[in-house]
């Protein structure tokens, strides 16, 4: 993992609560609140208990998205894979969360599974700086490209510069969009005339 990813994984442990995303078999969206047990160089781990449909969902798609509040209000969000993982981790979430002994105490602890998130990335997000900062990362996988760029269809005709709500268009022969300051709004999309402005995956 690099430095800028484990920055990020260490800082969803030290937010600790999430709240984690699933789909289930009919398709629908599924969120819980969820602590990030452990962070390490080979990602994130989690637990939940083999009776509670997180751990079905898990197991069937093997898909989790985290999204979380950092105390100065910057966001965080990931998606990633998951991959349960050998039993001994369950002890080793409890030596580093010992509060857990409370809630499963003795043997109920066998009541749980911990799973990997093993790749994927996400994004911090810092919306009380101006202009907005935002800063992609990823482990075991590429970064993921959103929001949207200027092609070289543009011609310069400046139209998107004043609907840019943190004026983050630099204008040149083809203009550019600062993407760490970019609130993806879109509203450069709806006022280029030349179609040039186009959205990033995803």
């Amino acid at each position: 993992m690099n430095e800028k990813a484990r920055k990020y994984v260490d800082l969803f442990r030290q937010v600790k609560i999430a709240s984690a995303a699933t789909v289930d078999e009919k398709g629908r969206p599924q969120s819980r609140i969820i602590n990030v047990m452990i962070a390490a160089d080979e990602g994130m781990y989690i637990v939940t208990s083999k009776g509670k449909p997180f751990y079905k969902q898990l197991i069937d798609t093997g898909r989790v998205a985290l999204s979380a509040m950092c105390p100065d209000c910057q966001s965080l969000k990931f998606s990633g894979k998951v991959r349960q993982v050998d039993k001994q981790w369950v002890d080793r979430v409890f030596e580093a969360n010992p509060g857990m002994n409370e809630v499963y105490p003795g043997k109920t602890r066998d009541a749980l599974e911990a799973f990997l998130i093993y790749e994927g990335s996400g994004e911090w997000f810092d919306l009380l700086s101006y202009p907005i900062n935002r800063e992609t990362f990823a482990y075991n996988t590429e970064e993921e490209a959103a929001g949207f760029e200027i092609t070289d269809d543009c011609i310069g005709c400046g139209l998107c510069l004043p609907v840019c709500p943190q004026k983050c268009i630099v204008k040149g022969q083809a203009y550019g969009i600062m993407k760490s300051h970019c609130l993806q709004c879109g509203a450069c999309l709806a006022a280029c005339p030349q179609g040039a402005i186009r959205r990033l995956h995803p």
